[in-house]
């Protein structure tokens, strides 16, 4: 390789690695400022601030602030498609969420959009096929398996019991509900498999 040629590597390398920081830098910002703020409160800039990069970055890599929202959800998707079969539980269920908002500080933007807090469509959409996929569907194929009843059912079961954990695991750290509060969160899993294993067709200690 010659002198030219080479320095030229020895530039782009390191401009890409740049390139990826920077993008995973905003992702992360995103999600957490999303997370506190929600979509309509948070701007580019914020997010530019708290990553420590330029705000311009977000339209080369993700096209504009909607795109970047989507990006978040699809992240926090797929840490729970990681333990997909897991979640199928609903007391690991219950642990993955209560831990999620520990880990964020807050909802994140993916339990936002499905508490309807972000009013874009698209955002909706997407944070709807999120949690279907990652959280309800594998408990579906679960309740179905143990307990044999048809797919609508046991969909329904899915829904009832994903839709009241994360009602339960956002509302817990504010103090609304003080007993809930004061759980700590192998509490809650007990209670939590308590109060849905029989309908969705687990045992204790399953």
């Amino acid at each position: 390789m010659n002198s030219s040629a080479t320095e030229r590597a020895m530039t782009e390398r390191p401009r890409r690695r740049d390139a990826a920081a920077s993008r995973k830098a905003l992702l992360d910002a995103a999600r957490a400022l999303f997370g506190e703020r929600g979509y309509d409160r948070t701007t580019l800039r914020d997010i530019g601030d708290r990553a420590g990069v330029d705000a311009a970055l977000v339209a080369r890599y993700y096209g504009n602030k909607a795109g970047l929202y989507l990006a978040a959800i699809e992240e926090d998707g797929q840490d729970a498609a990681s333990a997909r079969r897991d979640l199928a539980r609903v007391g690991a269920l219950a642990d993955f969420l209560a831990a999620r908002m520990d880990d964020l500080g807050g909802p994140g933007p993916m339990f936002r959009a499905a508490l309807g807090e972000e009013g874009h469509e698209a955002v909706r959409g997407e944070a709807s096929a999120a949690v279907r996929q990652s959280m309800v569907d594998p408990m579906v194929e679960r309740i179905v398996e143990r307990t044999g009843v048809e797919e609508r059912v046991a969909r329904r079961r899915a829904e009832f019991a994903v839709a009241s954990l994360i009602g339960a695991v956002v509302i817990r750290p504010g103090g609304f509900f003080p007993e809930l509060t004061n759980l700590s969160r192998d509490e809650l899993v007990g209670l939590v498999e308590e109060a849905f294993g029989g309908m969705l067709g687990e045992q204790p200690n399953d």
